[in-house]
């Protein structure tokens, strides 16, 4: 990982069928333990964004940017909504377009401090403060933010920001199909049961905590597989589940 005046930066692959392209889950940070992981999904009519993060406190992210750029589009949960914004300079707060607010909150879960929130909005709204996501092979820049102070009061952010360089990579349909692998129970205290979608095998299995520290890695070459987690402590996991040319990752929680 290479830090650049202290902004973090990271690269991941994006991966796609015909119709859809999708970063699955990347995690963007666990500055201090505290995970803050973001998805996005794109289709020709929609975006999807989901955004995985402590539930006491705003989350922010920004795209087709590598820092707070004016103009640029950035959305942030604050607390109830999910608003739609955009950058005025770096330091400041970013306002709130006037257009329109674009985002529909289609899920907002939490789970042992952890918020889940899930959101839409169609892909070209009109408004000229909202980027427009490709859907084709490129690249899009994206920064995070997210409170320094466990609030949702709008403030600096502190250390708790970077920045991303997503590629995308048009793969098959039987590729994008990897990301319906399922992972159960979840919770658990002493199985995790990974099941892959029909047809995939040999696959990289990679099991990390929120600090980032590998717990396990392995192979999958069976569609239904099953490890002891007995031992590992409490608390939230990102399995991730790879080829040599995508990597999917879902949350667990070990009780």
């Amino acid at each position: 990982m290479k830090r650049i005046t202290q902004i973090l930066f990271f690269t991941f692959c994006l991966y796609s069928s015909a119709q859809t392209i999708s970063t699955g889950l990347v995690l963007l940070s666990n500055i201090g333990g505290v995970e803050y992981s973001a998805q996005i999904d794109v289709n020709d009519a929609t975006i999807e964004l989901t955004l995985v993060g402590p539930d006491n406190e705003w989350l922010g992210i920004g795209f087709d940017a590598m820092s707070m750029t004016s103009g640029k589009d950035v959305v942030i949960y604050d607390g109830t909504d999910l608003t739609d914004r955009h950058f005025i300079g770096i330091g400041s707060v970013p306002d709130l377009d006037a257009a329109a607010q674009d985002w529909t909150i289609i899920s907002n879960t939490v789970d042992t401090g952890v918020r889940t929130l899930v959101a839409t909005r169609a892909r070209e709204t009109g408004d000229i403060e909202d980027f427009v996501p490709t859907t084709s092979d490129t690249s899009i820049d994206l920064v995070w933010a997210r409170s320094q102070n466990g609030t949702f009061t709008l403030e600096w952010h502190g250390g708790n920001r970077g920045m991303t360089r997503e590629s995308y990579v048009t793969l098959s349909q039987k590729e994008f199909q990897l990301g319906d692998f399922t992972i159960s129970p979840n919770p658990s205290k002493s199985k995790l049961n990974i099941n892959l979608p029909s047809n995939i095998e040999d696959l990289n299995l990679e099991v990390f905590d929120v600090l980032g520290k590998r717990v396990y890695k392995g192979s999958l070459t069976r569609l239904e597989s099953s490890i002891d987690v007995t031992n590992w402590k409490s608390g939230v996991y990102l399995v991730r589940v790879s080829n040599d040319k995508i990597t999917h990752t879902k949350r667990f929680l070990k009780q």
